[in-house]
């Protein structure tokens, strides 16, 4: 047949052609589904009354800047050239805020410092913890007993170094000597030629020949990542460790959307196991133990996996390098032309110290100064869960800095994982009801339908369920086949803190309505995609009230995964920045909750000391403080040289705001200093707090 008579034949049979194009565009669809289609595997839900999840308990967490008057060596906080003096200065002051390291390191103690070394950036890049952060921090250890303490620097590095790492199959770039180029091994033979007790560690593995001999077989009680069947190949300098300082830099990841105080633990995935970057495996023994992260569609196990490692390195206390952090990505972006670090295009200069002992909480402020939302991040709202913390802002106080005088809003990650932020978890649900066809979706299947207020446990309603993933599966929920025709419902309370517009995200792969107290706000009818990489097919505009609201969703399942997932967030039209769960919303499956910032009044406030006024002074100034909860309150003056030279304050002072005058006309002019230490009475766990004010007498 010729060209022409071939061209004659299609235009005859066009329609046929078309419908065999179709036909294999669906049957490949079909294929890659099924084979992708792993649901079913692993249980995606549980009561949520099973977690672990203990009553907050009060912390502090320090934010210190370069910019700080208490500080010897003060900078900008947007100066680039920020000297090793300052850096320590701000480590010694953030941890001395939170009450000092003495309380939880002991002389003959083992501490293991855990920086995030992923990869060879060097400090100053944002990319890898700054080597100074770390210095800082070895010799305010060794303070505590000088030379009387092992103190051990070391990462799981994502690049190998030894001859059985650079065997293992990977093709990443190696280290020439050990965490050589951020500057770790100069910080080593300052250590050492201290007197300190003082090595690096390749968690990964310190031997050439066999690193193997060097990891234990943890196992973790409650491990939220299955397929790890609760265990994990992890050094023994992390299992043996007397005490464990996680020391991350804060940045943007494109998968769990942030990392800090808990993400760094996935460092302790032994790469000799594991593989580089973690999820490969190793040729030494046929790539056999990975961590899946989001390798399995429709399951997402890297946030889990990193609450279990979490878990295992028992975190005692977290000191943040903020002094550069990345937006965008994990990952600095270096100009091709000029690879020096101050050309890293999603590179941030912001000269900040985070340090707290609750690192689920270090997370939560880390959060809320780049601008993103915790309860949008699965590993911190897993981690609480568990019990390894508190995400509540109001068991959270907050010292040196504010969040407001520090925050700077950064770039979201471009992937839909990163952007979507976390679908509500916990609802109760309802059903399936057998469905004729997608058209009993316009029929009521429960009375009354909009309006339904359920009580859990009545009804028909189930209990309060918790789903382990952004896709609410209710297929695996309802033990329903692929093959069924079915209608579910799904319901929870929103608690707004405010009337306001916001943007509902939803995705579905099949007909889903949305009722908002009592409206219908949105619906879609038919099939689209909808995968683990891909959350948010659509978004709409609602409006909230100020405290409670209603939500009920009506999900029909056919040929699909019988899946949706849903979030509610910030109106935002930049790109850049959209994606976050309105800030202080609270989804919850009781009506009898107070809505946000309802009951403002009675929240405890922070913890402060105000400058004094006036200042310089004399002969009299007025100090202003605030105790945050019922404390044993005590506020000494001190002169230049430390000496304690009056008491105002000795006290016991319920929550509230106060003023006390100091008449220093008995002293003589110059520098001095107050200090304010309030010792929480009402919540057990509660550190004190100490804050410390510079003050001139001018005569």
């Amino acid at each position: 047949m010729n060209i022409r008579s071939l061209s004659n034949a299609l235009k005859q049979n066009w329609k046929a052609v078309l419908y065999i194009g179709l036909a294999g565009i669906w049957l490949a669809w079909d294929i890659h589904h099924a084979q992708s289609d792993t649901s079913g595997l692993y249980k995606t839900s549980v009561l949520a009354s099973s977690a672990t999840f203990k009553s907050p308990a009060a912390t502090t967490v320090a934010i210190v800047r370069s910019n700080d008057a208490l500080l010897s060596n003060p900078c900008n906080v947007t100066d680039d050239q920020i000297t090793y003096a300052t850096v320590s200065q701000m480590v010694r002051r953030a941890v001395e805020l939170t009450g000092g390291l003495s309380r939880i390191i002991k002389i003959g103690d083992t501490v293991l410092i855990k920086p995030n070394l992923v990869q060879q950036d060097s400090s100053g890049s944002g990319g890898v913890t700054d080597v100074r952060v770390v210095k800082a921090l070895v010799y305010l250890i060794d303070e505590i007993a000088p030379g009387k303490i092992k103190i051990i620097v070391g990462d799981g590095s994502a690049r190998p170094y030894t001859s059985f790492e650079r065997n293992t199959g990977t093709n990443k770039a190696a280290w020439a000597q050990l965490f050589d180029v951020p500057g770790y091994q100069a910080l080593k033979t300052e250590a050492l030629a201290s007197g300190i007790d003082f090595r690096l560690s390749n968690l990964n593995g310190n031997s050439d020949v066999n690193p193997w001999a060097e990891l234990d077989s943890v196992v973790v009680p409650n491990s939220q990542a299955t397929p790890q069947n609760g265990a994990y190949f992890v050094h023994k300098d992390v299992t043996h460790a007397s005490v464990y300082i996680s020391v991350p830099v804060l940045k943007i990841h494109e998968q769990p959307g942030f990392t800090n105080a808990l993400k760094n633990q996935i460092g302790l995935a032994a790469g000799s196991k594991y593989g580089f970057s973690k999820t490969s495996g190793v040729a030494q023994e046929g790539y056999k133990h990975k961590l899946l992260h989001n390798a399995q569609d429709p399951y997402d196990w890297q946030d889990k996996e990193i609450v279990d490692l979490s878990t295992i390195a028992r975190i005692k206390y977290t000191v943040v390098d903020a002094l550069v952090c990345l937006e965008t990505q994990k990952t600095p972006q270096y100009n091709a032309g000029d690879r020096s670090n101050r050309k890293i295009s999603n590179r941030i200069v912001m000269n900040t110290i985070l340090a707290g002992e609750d690192p689920v909480a270090v997370d939560n402020v880390g959060c809320r100064i780049i601008g993103v939302n915790p309860d949008d991040i699965e590993h911190i709202t897993l981690a609480e869960r568990v019990g390894l913390g508190t995400n509540s802002p109001d068991s959270i106080t907050i010292v040196g800095a504010t969040i407001e005088q520090t925050k700077r809003r950064f770039k979201k990650p471009t992937g839909q994982q990163g952007l979507y932020g976390q679908s509500n978890r916990v609802w109760l649900l309802t059903g399936p009801f057998v469905a004729a066809s997608n058209a009993d979706m316009n029929t009521p299947l429960i009375t009354p339908e909009a309006s339904v207020s359920p009580v859990a446990g009545q009804n028909a309603w189930s209990q309060p369920i918790y789903f382990t993933n952004d896709q609410i599966m209710l297929k695996d929920y309802f033990g329903v086949g692929s093959s069924g025709k079915y209608v579910s419902y799904a319901f929870t309370y929103v608690n707004a803190p405010a009337d306001q517009q916001a943007v509902l995200w939803i995705g579905s792969d099949e007909d889903i309505k949305v009722y908002l107290n009592e409206q219908a706000v949105y619906t879609y009818t038919g099939m689209r995609t909808f995968t683990s990489e891909y959350f948010k097919d659509t978004s709409t505009v609602i409006n909230l009230k100020k405290g409670v609201n209603k939500l009920l969703v009506k999900a029909y399942q056919s040929t699909g995964s019988y899946n949706f997932s849903l979030n509610i967030c910030e109106v935002e039209p930049n790109t850049m920045y959209r994606g976050s769960r309105v800030s202080g919303l609270k989804f919850t499956t009781s009506n009898t909750i107070v809505g946000v910032n309802q009951n403002a009044a009675n929240q405890p406030a922070a913890f402060s000391l105000s400058d004094c006024y006036p200042n310089p002074f004399n002969p009299t100034t007025r100090i202003s403080y605030t105790v945050g909860v019922r404390s044993a309150v005590t506020i000494k003056i001190f002169d230049i040289a430390g000496r304690e030279v009056r008491v105002l304050v000795d006290n016991e002072r319920q929550a509230g705001s106060y003023d006390v005058l100091w008449n220093a006309s008995s002293f003589s002019s110059g520098v001095y200093f107050c200090r304010f230490v309030a010792q929480p009475q009402e919540r057990s766990g509660g550190h004190a707090v100490t804050l410390v004010k510079k003050m001139m007498l001018m005569k």
